[in-house]
């Protein structure tokens, strides 16, 4: 048996071990997000070539990517803060690969099985509808924003409902009450791949829009982009 109380914790020995150990960790934290800020650049720069991916093939590369990004999520984006860069970037390839992953399971989802979790910056500042911390806000079909838009062609293709969310936790009750088998979401860049990485540890499949312009009241979105998300493996449907 070891004598514990035999081992001096403050030797030159423990703390050297110590030593070399924290800068070990150090190192290798200072290269994941090297390779994560690497694999974001990339991938940025190629962002119409991975929309257009549908092997199986790059897929393993894509998870690899993702694991890097989510592992040096924030030391990544202080670091493109520091630099003066824009950190939605590492949102936004994040998105994009997640976006290709779930791509085919999304299609294979029958319109009725999917919901839309819309936010409430894109609503018009006349809008009249009220909140509901459970099921969100109901649109009303004004026509004042493009909310409306989205909600009458979700319906146009079946879609189970389409939900504007309130706030956090949302997404998560949402979820529970509905037990969607894929999501559609649509925000800002940090939220939806919040959204999406709540929605896909769940196993359900998920797609993400990101606003054209960001903000806390009337954002805008690209509704040709929207509108082809929402079709993903709808057969002889028009807009």
């Amino acid at each position: 048996m070891i004598d514990l109380g035999a081992i001096d914790i403050f030797s030159k020995d423990v703390l050297a071990c110590l030593g070399i150990l924290f800068v070990t960790l150090i190192l290798f934290f200072i290269l994941i997000t090297v390779i994560a800020l690497l694999v974001a650049y990339v991938i940025h720069g190629n962002r119409e070539k991975l929309k257009n991916i549908s092997s199986g093939s790059y897929f393993f590369f894509l998870n690899f990517a993702l694991f890097m990004l989510d592992l040096a999520y924030v030391p990544a984006k202080k670091v493109v803060n520091i630099v003066g860069g824009n950190p939605d970037i590492l949102d936004r390839v994040s998105i994009d690969i997640r976006n290709v992953l779930w791509r085919k399971k999304f299609s294979e989802v029958p319109p009725k099985e999917r919901i839309v979790i819309l936010p409430q910056c894109l609503r018009s500042l006349d809008c009249k509808t009220t909140f509901s911390s459970i099921e969100g806000a109901k649109c009303l079909k004004c026509g004042k924003c493009k909310i409306c838009k989205i909600v009458e062609k979700a319906e146009k293709l079946g879609y189970k409902g389409c939900y504007i969310a309130p706030g956090g936790g949302f997404v998560r009750r949402i979820l529970e009450k509905v037990k969607p088998k894929a999501v559609v979401g649509i925000a800002c860049p940090y939220e939806v791949n919040a959204g999406m990485i709540e929605v896909s540890n769940r196993g359900i499949a998920v797609q993400g829009v990101v606003l054209l312009r960001s903000g806390c009241v009337e954002t805008d979105i690209d509704l040709d982009e929207v509108f082809h998300t929402l079709e993903l493996g709808c057969k002889n449907e028009k807009r």
